[in-house]
């Protein structure tokens, strides 16, 4: 992070500059309704998507590692603050805003120093079948929340049950006019990306659908439309909350940085692609730098979106240029074209959202996850159950806990066994998966497939032990390989002396061996290496 701006900045050919401008223009049409439809999902005004973009696109352009991705309002996101900020608002419209924007502050300081201290690699630490799970809920809980607008009956109140009866139970005061304008969205977004991909489909059902409206005087038909916008640009200041609401909104932001790991995702695909890399811990830095200027905007959470950046990648754009241009249009948007989204229906709108949030529903996955395990599709389902019946905040903290638990089960019980050597070239390996190798005399040597660490040190212990009282002759030494772990705990250094005191009563000696440099340090440390005989190989401990 020496240098302080990416190096597209740098390296930049001029020939690359007709592709980003397109890119931009491409871009920022499908930027520009995402925007406005996300930002009713956040439970903000319309104009609030607009304000956000713009800071939140030059963050990531100025500070980012990825050539393409382009940071914007995203589902998940949108969906997430909703949530976080709700409780808290207490039904405040003033205050809402102004928490929706801390709540990019805090997410923008914790994205920031997850970076500085190089830990974006816990992005990674939520597993696929949870977060596909988590996701399908939410889709599930938007989908219900937005229907109330396509058939134009009173919002429901309460979780996903609650609404979704609420919606059933208002079904007969449904509005013709407002039903067909939401159905005619859904179905031409959807016949737009199968016959024609390549065209921005929510820009031009945008477009289409204010032409229709104002032609035909909707709103007069007992259509709800959005109305008179302000100007949508961003002007600087910080929100006005107390210190208690910031850490009421701590929460929301570490599950940000989980959502973060679908940017992470798409970006290091393309980038691979590409043949270039890209550096996950700067990119949180990048994307804390984007909802920080968001939040001092007057704006909401951002994050990567994958529909925006596969536009940009799919019109040609090379460099973060294109992420200026976009903030630029929306920028222009904000400030002179506002006027334009008086007649706009809102059923068009919650089209354009169930429209973003299908690709959510990815019954393919769940189907290869039942396939190919059962914990994962029993993973998957506890998820979306979890949000759908406790929330989409508990129920990401729900995944994400769900997810650790499966990961310490995992290493807290890794495989132990006595090793053999081959007779041929003098490796060794573990002796009950090759039968024709042979064990050493006298001795015993075990390994753990994984690393020694305070969750399965004692666990390995017993194991050890195990074995060593398994052999109707008791060894002269047990000959522990070290070599798949790097470092040792305060709990491994003491189940080692623990052991060795073990041994020493039953006659036999511990040796190490295959013993790496930080561990090394730390036997020396806890008193372990004057006590026990310590090799660099297997063959050196036998010896």
């Amino acid at each position: 992070m020496a240098r302080l701006l990416p190096g597209w900045i740098e390296s930049y050919r001029r020939e690359w500059l007709p592709r980003d401008l397109l890119a931009g223009v491409l871009v920022a049409a499908v930027v520009v309704p995402q925007a406005v439809a996300y930002a009713d999902i956040a439970a903000l005004p319309p104009e609030a998507g607009l304000i956000a973009a713009p800071g939140a696109l030059i963050g990531y352009a100025l500070l980012g590692t990825s050539r393409t991705l382009i940071v914007s309002a995203t589902t998940a996101t949108s969906a997430l603050s909703a949530a976080a900020v709700g409780p808290i608002a207490g039904g405040d419209v003033g205050k809402y805003g102004e928490l929706s924007a801390a709540l990019a502050l805090v997410t923008g300081a914790v994205l920031v120093v997850s970076g500085l201290l190089r830990i974006g690699g816990v992005m990674d630490l939520v597993s696929k079948p949870v977060i596909t799970g988590f996701l399908f809920g939410l889709a599930m809980t938007v989908t219900v929340d937005q229907l109330p607008k396509v058939f134009g009956v009173p919002d429901g109140s309460g979780k996903f049950f609650h609404r979704l009866v609420d919606l059933v139970r208002d079904l007969d005061q449904t509005s013709g006019w407002t039903l067909a304008v939401g159905l005619a969205g859904i179905v031409l977004l959807f016949a737009l990306k199968r016959l024609a991909p390549h065209v921005p489909g929510m820009l031009v059902v945008l477009v289409l659908s204010i032409i229709v409206s104002a032609a035909l005087g909707l709103s007069d038909k007992g259509v709800a439309v959005v109305g008179e916008l302000p100007k949508a640009y961003p002007h600087l200041s910080v929100p006005h909350v107390g210190w208690h609401d910031l850490v009421d909104l701590l929460g929301a932001a570490f599950g940000v940085l989980i959502l973060s790991a679908e940017a992470a995702g798409v970006s290091r695909a393309i980038a691979a692609a590409d043949g270039y890399a890209v550096d996950v811990n700067r990119d949180l830095v990048a994307l804390g730098g984007s909802n920080a200027l968001a939040g001092l905007s007057g704006g909401f959470v951002q994050s990567g979106g994958a529909s925006q950046t596969l536009a940009a990648e799919n019109a040609g754009g090379k460099t973060q240029l294109t992420s200026v241009v976009t903030a630029v249009l929306v920028l222009v948007c904000g400030l002179f074209l506002t006027g334009l989204f008086k007649d706009l229906p809102e059923a068009t709108l919650a089209a354009i959202v169930v429209f973003a949030i299908s690709s959510f529903y990815r019954m393919g996955e769940l189907r290869r996850f039942a396939r190919l395990r059962t914990s994962a599709i029993v993973l998957s389902l506890t998820a979306l159950v979890g949000v759908l019946v406790i929330g989409v905040l508990p129920g990401l903290l729900l995944a994400a806990g769900l997810s650790l638990v499966v990961l310490i089960q995992r290493l807290s019980r890794p495989q132990v066994g006595p090793l053999a050597r081959d007779p041929e070239s003098g490796a060794w390996g573990r002796a009950d998966r090759r039968p024709d190798w042979v064990p050493p005399a006298g001795v015993l040597v075990v390994r753990s497939d994984g690393p020694l660490f305070y969750a399965n040190a004692n666990s390995v212990k017993d194991r050890f032990l195990a074995l060593v009282r398994a052999l109707e002759v008791p060894p002269r030494a047990l000959i522990v390989d070290l070599g798949e772990s790097h470092d040792l705990d305060v709990e491994t250094l003491d189940m080692l002396a623990d052991l060795a005191d073990t041994l020493d009563e039953e006659g036999i000696e511990l040796r190490l061996a295959a013993v790496r440099m930080r561990s090394l340090e730390m036997l020396r440390r806890r008193g372990l290496a004057d006590r026990l005989r310590i090799e660099t190989t297997i063959d050196g401990a036998i010896a």
